[in-house]
């Protein structure tokens, strides 16, 4: 009876270690389903479910609307085996009634979710073929995601205090996780207060899909030279059978930068607010502030293009040393080309120079000038690019003003040798130009000389505005391009005059190849008069006697 009693503890024993895990517990995948007939299979990772038998096929009948039916009619059944990692594990016969098979360790169910009618016309003997609806699904599983972020990818010593870094984990699995455990490995840096605890987070259970973050303050170090760091993250959990999953670990690289304001490097304009005819100084300053002289020093500079350089110089400047505390200031004028009342972007200029035998670089900053005034746009077009000689050509001049102050303009225009003026003025007067108003004029002109003839552009002259009287400025068009012709100089095509139609005989392949000269032909005799009812086999006489005569 001892033995007895020893033995159902310890059956009681294991059955409670095996049993860990409540069914209810269990998360099933996303199913897989198909339409399986005999002999065909289903599979979903390691699962395989195959359809080895149907019930038996029967007699068919027609029936009232003279459909084929089974004699009697048959209950939908089907033998399934499953099979794992290629190893047959379960043989299943399953029909509507039956409830999903569930493997005993709960990592596959199996189900018949349809058959075919039972009086369907594929239980007959000459029509079988039943299927049936299987679907398999596998036990959900946790899938555990880490990543590591900081709030920038580069800091500067002494400028930049703190990094802060977050550590999210998520479970994009299809079952939820326990026990997540999440830590941060920040390498050389350090926390900025408290102990190492808050690196570490433990979560009771994460869902599917669901995200949870915790983040630390780290100390920006005071460095002399750059120098990178790496923070890692891992996460590991568990599943309702307690088998760990592991994170792919997260990372994340920051660079942090000695501090650089021993050197800097400013820029500036004597007016962020001009007109077009303005001239305006750009003023460049270094200055070293710090603690240590600085060598070969060469600032560099850069012009919007949309401005001209009225000083001498190359924009690029030398110093051999800038003792600490010292500064130098470099100056040039620049005067505008266009108008932008959205305002131009002055480029930054930049230094380099060494300090205790290291390169740096500082840079200064950038900024925007509002230049005011008329923008001339000035057209010239021509209604043909290719005419023949004192053919008529139109020319079309236009002037329009797309800036944002009006203006006084005029237009003149002029024509090279070889053309000459056949109607039309080539000129505007002097009128005033208001923003976004065009003003146009044609003339005609006729060529008198062939050859690619270039026009003149249009000139227009026009009063630019100041804040105290104002000065003359001009734009020019472009140059349209006529290429003339002189029809009378074109030689005519010459028309091909048709070769003699060839006889039948002289279009034999026998003619056409052979290289040997022929003799000179006699004339052929008159043909004779064919007797009726022999027509044909004296033509075909005829022909064999031509051809022996030609080739003599």
């Amino acid at each position: 009876m001892r033995y007895y009693i020893a033995a159902l503890i310890i059956i009681v024993l294991s059955t409670g270690m095996a049993s860990a895990f409540s069914p209810g517990d269990i998360e099933w995948g996303t199913a897989v389903s198909g339409t399986l007939y005999k002999g065909s299979t289903l599979t979903s990772g390691q699962y395989v479910v195959k359809a080895v038998q149907f019930p038996s096929a029967v007699p068919g009948i027609k029936d009232i609307n003279g459909n084929i039916v089974p004699e009697t009619d048959v209950d939908p059944s089907v033998l399934l085996e499953l099979y794992k990692n290629g190893v047959l594990t379960k043989q299943l016969i399953m029909n509507l009634q039956s409830e999903p098979f569930i493997d005993p360790d709960y990592e596959v169910k199996v189900s018949a979710t349809g058959f075919i009618a039972k009086n369907a016309k594929e239980w007959v003997y000459e029509y079988y073929n039943p299927s049936a609806t299987i679907s398999i699904q596998t036990r959900g599983t946790p899938k555990i995601d880490v990543s590591v972020t900081t709030d920038k990818s580069a800091y500067t010593s002494y400028d930049d205090k703190i990094v802060t870094a977050t550590v999210t984990v998520t479970n994009s699995g299809t079952a939820r996780a326990k026990n997540v455990d999440a830590n941060l490995d920040i390498g050389e840096l350090k926390l900025r207060g408290g102990d190492s605890s808050q690196l570490h987070q433990y979560y009771n259970a994460l869902g599917v899909g669901a995200s949870q973050s915790f983040s630390v303050i780290l100390v920006v170090p005071e460095l002399i030279d750059q120098k990178s760091y790496v923070l890692s993250a891992n996460a590991r959990g568990i599943d309702v059978k307690d088998l760990e999953y592991k994170a792919v670990t997260g990372s994340v690289t920051i660079s942090i930068s000695p501090k650089q304001n021993y050197f800097t490097v400013s820029k500036a304009v004597s007016k962020d607010r001009m007109y077009l005819q303005n001239t305006v100084l750009v003023r460049l300053t270094v200055a070293n502030s710090g603690m240590f002289d600085a060598y070969n020093i060469h600032v560099t500079d850069s012009m919007n293009d949309n401005f001209e350089l009225k000083s001498n110089t190359s924009l690029q400047w030398d110093y051999p040393v800038l003792k600490a505390g010292e500064s130098r200031e470099m100056t040039y004028s620049i005067k505008p080309l266009e108008t932008n009342i959205n305002g131009f972007t002055i480029p930054a200029a930049s230094a380099q120079f060494t300090v205790n035998n290291k390169p740096y670089s500082a840079s200064s900053n950038t900024f925007t000038v509002i230049v005011n005034g008329p923008k001339i746009v000035l057209t010239k077009t021509v209604d043909k690019k290719s005419v023949n000689l004192s053919d008529d050509v139109t020319v079309t001049v236009s002037i329009n003003n797309v800036g944002n102050i009006a203006t006084k303009a005029e237009v003149k225009d002029s024509l090279p040798d070889g053309v000459s003026l056949v109607s039309g003025s080539m000129s505007l007067d002097s009128t005033l130009l208001d923003l976004n108003s065009p003003q146009t004029f044609s003339y005609t002109i006729k060529m008198n000389t062939e050859g690619e003839i270039v026009l003149p552009p249009a000139v227009a002259n026009f009063t630019d505005i100041e804040y105290r009287g104002a000065t003359r400025a001009a734009k020019t068009s472009d140059r349209p391009v006529i290429t003339v012709i002189d029809p009378s100089k074109i030689t005519p095509v010459p028309t091909e005059t048709p070769a003699p139609a060839q006889t039948t005989a002289q279009e034999t392949p026998q003619e056409t190849t052979t290289e040997t000269p022929l003799p000179t032909e006699t004339p052929e005799p008159t043909p004779t008069p064919i007797t009726p009812g022999f027509g044909i086999a004296l033509a075909v006489a005829g022909l064999v006697v031509m051809a022996k005569i030609r080739r003599r």
